[in-house]
């Protein structure tokens, strides 16, 4: 069976991406973005940006750095980028266990409906950190599994579906939270009735 990594729906339906789960995801991914209060001179690092459902939200007084595997996916995000001529945005093609950029490159890195995606959810979070600067602040959106058993149990039974259509229901907060070198500043639902979690951190030192 793939991995939710392997699976083709990011390449093969990246032209239907936006339709399926952009009216899902489009509106907390923006309200989070323009909660961070970014500032002239902020650089943004997006891990697996997709179609670039975020990227409307980016102040044009920053620079913004994205990148994902699927270059189908990228594509879909370039047409946003010339459409809107968002001179502010680069898009790089890369993956998320290894990021090619120096350590304390960015001001904040965002990760929205990926930890639950990459085959090392741990591996992602270190490369996250490594590359936020100091006092910098990382930014995830996800589905998590619930720490209440019957609620976990359920989300478990759809996992065999869910890994054939790209991410994983066992994935806990608890996993991708194992570093002392960052501190939660904020954790809450999505919106009220939201399965997904918006989890800020703080990198320490």
């Amino acid at each position: 069976m793939a991995e939710p990594h392997e699976s083709r729906v990011y390449s093969d339906f990246a032209h239907l991406y936006d339709q399926v789960f952009g009216r899902v995801f489009v509106d907390h991914e923006h309200d989070v973005i323009q909660s961070l209060a970014l500032r002239p001179g902020h650089r943004v690092l997006e891990v697996g940006v997709g179609t670039g459902i975020s990227l409307g939200a980016y102040p044009p007084y920053v620079k913004v750095v994205a990148i994902d595997s699927s270059l189908e996916m990228l594509e879909q995000a370039q047409a946003k980028i010339k459409e809107n001529d968002w001179r502010h945005i680069e898009l790089v093609q890369g993956n998320a266990l290894s990021l090619d950029f120096p350590d304390d490159s960015f001001d904040v890195v965002c990760a929205f409906h990926v930890i639950s995606v990459v085959p090392d959810p741990r591996r992602a979070m270190t490369e996250m950190r490594r590359v936020c600067k100091p006092g910098g602040r990382i930014v995830i959106v996800n589905h998590f599994r619930s720490e209440n058993s019957l609620l976990g149990g359920l989300t478990a039974l759809i996992n065999p579906v869910t890994k054939h259509l790209g991410w994983t229901t066992l994935l806990r907060l608890r996993d991708v939270l194992q570093d002392n070198s960052v501190q939660v500043e904020r954790r809450e639902k999505a919106a009220r009735f939201s399965v997904h979690t918006v989890v800020i951190m703080r990198k320490q030192g």
